[in-house]
């Protein structure tokens, strides 16, 4: 342990030694193929990124929920959403949708508890040297869950699919940075980018959060039709065996997954229990041994579940961030019935900004576990990170917040609707109480389920709503996914041509420095315009009884291929 410990320190010290100024940090693109991907390497790409923080399991010792008993047997678990609506990846837009479908689906690679990318269904790929040409060999003798064997032509045909307008994916425009995929025979593809794409392996061709070239089965989806967005076929260690909407999941081990020692559980059944309360109560009475929420134990139920006997709760940095978005759209009259709202004005929206205690916020309603957001770009993402607590548009000042509110004509306050889900009600009337001592704005709660207000997100049916990010490892998920006039998930309206630019600028370039400087820079603009109030960056964590054991914590996933229950 000892020996393994300095080993790990003197690659740190390797990995911290280069140039920030070289755009190629010390390394050639050949080091990012498969055999020659080192730990150093890969924590000089960690530091360079600002992902190092996610290593740190790698400093503490193994716990012994972690190691694994033995095998077979069935893992009752709960998930604090209503329910799973799409589990086909094109179409995936929340965390707790690509959590089942890392146990049920495979991608070229998947990453690690220290966000490393190893093989999945590739097993193994070069980079030419300019970056532009990424060749993978595929797995042989890989089945999907129908009986057919996987292939390169699978892989072409989930390429094509993404990229086709007709198929209407969220995740399309990923895809953008690719010129073309070729299938040079049946188990070997080749990619070639318009670009260099540092995070290619772990934002593409991942097999969970990537989504865009998550593999999907073109017989099954030709078989199922719409069915397969409930029961995906696939690769992984499990295969779902019903899906009753709103009610729960059966997975079972797939005997012929390619690691013939997984998945250990024979079954997993994931029930959909929504109200905290009862989620806490199903882990406390033993119905359930494993509980989480979105992406962390609600807030609600944290202490009652932290103070139970024989529950453990695994913790990690939630590399995402949680706001309170406007709606600027200029359909308002057509989506919510009103054509203007006093949001509307850039004053109002920075004087709410700047009336946000973030602290007393996440003092009484995270409890203190969580730290203030004053842009998407999360401490996880250190090289990019800065606490902006004494220099952002966005910092609490409520002198400040009470003159623009005045200057914009509502200095009484005034009164508007804010969407948020039962789990998080209790910050919502925590968030309706600072705004009414602070700038005498009345916010009345609309509480609907989960997949309701992504649906109204989605369609810009809202006055306020509160929601965030989840699993953004890289700033290309924080402000390409969504802060630029044509992101994925901007659909709340905002619209500035100068981030638009530098969002551009920061997706292509390979030069480090400049990546964080136009990155820092787009934050500061979308701060300076408010579409949100940016609240916090919180917390991943989940728990689950003591005779559950194998589990690996990868930020915001929920892989249970190596789980055991005594």
């Amino acid at each position: 342990m000892v020996k393994e410990r300095d080993q790990l320190l003197e690659d740190l010290r390797w990995a911290a030694d280069f140039d920030p100024e070289d755009p190629k940090l010390g390394l050639q693109w050949e080091d990012l193929c498969s055999d020659r991907i080192s730990r150093r390497h890969f924590l000089r790409l960690a530091i360079a990124t600002g992902a190092l923080h996610y290593l740190a399991p790698l400093l503490r010792p193994t716990p012994a929920y972690a190691q694994a008993g033995a095998p077979g047997g069935e893992l009752k678990a709960a998930w604090g959403v209503r329910e799973f609506t799409n589990l086909d990846p094109a179409f995936i837009n929340q965390v707790v949708q690509f959590q089942i479908t890392s146990n049920v689906l495979g991608g070229l690679t998947h990453i690690d508890a220290g966000l490393v990318p190893r093989p999945d269904l590739a097993e193994s790929w070069e980079v030419s040297a300019d970056g532009l040409t990424w060749t993978f060999r595929l797995r042989r003798g890989v089945k999907w869950h129908n009986g057919d064997s996987f292939t390169a032509d699978d892989v072409i045909y989930t390429f094509n699919r993404t990229r086709d307008p007709r198929a209407g994916s969220l995740h399309r425009s990923i895809l953008d940075p690719f010129e073309k995929a070729e299938r040079l025979d049946p188990f070997t593809v080749r990619f070639t980018l318009k670009e260099p794409r540092a995070s290619l392996l772990v934002k593409i061709t991942e097999r969970s959060s990537g989504r865009a070239l998550t593999i999907v089965n073109r017989r099954a989806l030709e078989q199922m039709g719409r069915e397969y967005t409930r029961r995906p076929v696939g690769t992984g260690p499990f295969r779902i065996a019903e899906h009753r909407l709103g009610e729960r999941i059966v997975l079972e081990k797939f005997p012929d997954y390619y690691i013939s020692d997984r998945p250990k559980l024979d079954r997993v059944t994931i029930f959909n229990i929504e109200e905290p309360a009862t989620l806490a109560s199903a882990l406390q009475s033993g119905q359930v041994d494993f509980l989480t929420g979105n992406v962390a134990i609600p807030e609600t139920i944290f202490d009652r579940v932290k103070a139970m006997r024989d529950v453990v709760i695994s913790e990690a940095d939630d590399p995402g961030f949680q706001a309170i978005f406007f709606n600027l759209r200029k359909d308002k009259q057509q989506k919510i019935g009103k054509a203007t709202l006093p949001t509307d004005d850039l004053r109002v929206r920075l004087a709410m900004a700047r009336g946000m205690d973030r602290d007393d916020l996440i003092r009484r309603a995270l409890f203190g576990r969580a730290i203030p957001a004053f842009g998407p770009i999360p401490r996880a993402q250190k090289l990019y990170f800065r606490d902006l607590t004494a220099s952002s548009p966005q910092r609490f000042d409520p002198d400040q917040a009470r003159r623009l509110l005045a200057e914009a004509g509502y200095g009484r306050g005034f009164a508007i609707r804010m969407v948020v889900t039962p789990i998080t009600r209790r910050r919502g009337e925590i968030i309706a109480d600072i705004y009414k001592r602070t700038l005498g704005i009345t916010i009345e709660l609309e509480v609907v389920d989960f997949p309701v207000q992504v649906q109204r997100f989605d369609q810009g049916q809202f006055e306020l709503l509160q929601i965030g990010s989840g699993g953004d490892p890289d700033p290309d998920d924080s402000i390409d996914d969504w802060f630029w006039s044509g992101a994925k998930f901007n659909s709340f309206g905002y619209s500035n041509s100068q981030v638009d630019a530098l969002n551009a600028a920061q997706r292509e370039t390979v030069d480090q420095a400049k990546r964080v400087r136009w990155v820092q820079a787009a934050v500061d603009l979308i701060a300076r315009d408010a579409p949100c109030v940016f609240l916090f960056h919180g917390t991943d964590s989940v728990a689950f009884r003591k005779n559950v054991r194998g589990f690996v914590h990868i930020p915001a996933l929920r892989d249970l291929d190596t789980v055991t229950v005594r």
